[in-house]
């Protein structure tokens, strides 16, 4: 079997990242989605969602590349190749990207191309991914509802108060207004905390470039002493972990910090390769390893991250803030792990990142999410739905 094309896919549509004052739903990306769809000569595909600059990984996936090896493009690159051989093809993708890659927005593509194989090789196989990773070993997982942290007090606690109606035993807020102002913080998560009860799983994403990014003015990266600052008041709350609430390269700091921080630490959405995660999780830089399958390499980087983490006696819960294709592959990662706490549910999906599959995950009457048996993500691309926001 080879691959016979490889299509990247720009949707389009018009609602933006937002959130606001009250309990009603933040959304995320609404405007661009990328896709990649790998077909085969055995008339199988293998589908992904990609996060990153849409108009950037065109160029890479599609993009006419040169003559010289390093400068190659990463569509040009799989042609021909193995679908039942994804680690093979990630060495050649990897090589052939090599000036212009090897972090960000190649490995981005590089990482949903390497997800789209492991699809087909399970279709071809007539197995599970998770089979494939070494083993199912769960049928079910705790999902906790990820989502934007709401403007004001009142709208975090209507907030928290719907998704334990819902069926959350875990919810994480992340984002939105945090970090602007360190008093209106601390209500934020008290409120949360109160709403929620003792009995269920507070976590906190405070991003790691807080209200920077708003424009001329506002405070940029967190000096080590308010990383430190911050962690110990969330333990006043009993937050479960602060994710991601450091420059993503500083790897001492991470250390640091962790080794100081009352609340556990959880990091590993911006690393990619597993150079990068052997490094991290030798330093000590968390307790809880987050690789995104869109962004670390795929899933053959993450079998290798699933080793490490069991070697150093950690936890691993994939970052999964995207579609339900997302979610699908990182529930057949979880079902193979010796051990797993949670997946991410992204219950802040605008219409174009929800309706890019027929058939979306759902909970249970015990806040869990079953894991599909079945050869690829364990969801269905809406076809339909993609010609209708198809742009490019």
């Amino acid at each position: 079997m080879r691959v016979t094309a490889v299509e990247p896919i720009l949707l389009r549509s018009t609602q933006g990242w937002r959130t606001g004052a009250d309990g009603a739903e933040a959304s995320d990306n609404g405007d661009w989605q990328l896709l990649v769809r790998v077909g085969t000569d055995a008339g199988l595909t293998g589908w992904a969602d990609v996060e990153t600059l849409p108009s950037a990984a065109l160029a890479c996936i599609a993009g006419e590349g040169m003559a010289l090896q390093g400068f190659r493009g990463l569509g040009e690159l799989l042609l021909g190749e193995d679908p039942l051989a994804p680690e093979r093809a990630w060495d050649r993708l990897y090589v052939g990207s090599a000036y212009y890659g090897r972090r960000g927005v190649a490995m981005h593509c590089l990482s949903a191309l390497d997800n789209a194989l492991w699809s087909i090789r399970s279709q071809a196989l007539g197995v599970s991914i998770a089979t494939l990773l070494g083993g199912r070993r769960r049928d079910r997982v705790r999902a906790y509802a990820s989502t934007l942290f709401r403007d004001t007090p009142e709208g975090m606690a209507e907030a928290a108060r719907g998704y334990v109606d819902r069926g959350f035993r875990a919810v994480k807020f992340g984002w939105g207004v945090f970090g602007e102002d360190s008093g209106r913080d601390r209500e934020l998560v008290a409120a949360a905390r109160e709403a929620l009860g003792p009995e269920r799983e507070l976590l906190v994403d405070p991003g790691w470039y807080p209200a920077g990014w708003r424009g001329p003015g506002a405070p940029g990266l967190r000096s080590r002493r308010e990383a430190e600052a911050l962690c110990a008041w969330l333990a006043d709350y009993g937050v479960g972990w602060v994710e991601d609430f450091i420059h993503p390269e500083r790897f001492e700091e991470y250390a640091a910090v962790r080794a100081r921080s009352p609340t556990p630490v959880a990091a590993g959405e911006q690393l990619a390769t597993t150079w990068e995660f052997e490094r991290f999780i030798r330093l000590g830089c968390a307790d809880v390893i987050q690789p995104d399958l869109s962004r670390c390499g795929g899933l053959s980087v993450a079998r290798e991250v699933m080793r490490l983490v069991e070697e150093a006696g950690m936890d691993l819960v994939p970052h999964s803030w995207l579609t339900h294709l997302l979610t699908g592959y990182s529930l057949q990662l979880i079902a193979a792990l010796p051990r797993a706490r949670l997946v991410e549910f992204n219950v802040a999906q605008s219409p174009l990142t929800h309706g890019l599959t027929s058939q979306p995950f759902v909970l249970d009457a015990e806040g869990m999410v079953a894991i599909p048996d079945t050869p690829g993500p364990g969801v269905e691309v809406d076809e339909d739905f993609v010609r209708a926001h198809r742009v490019n």
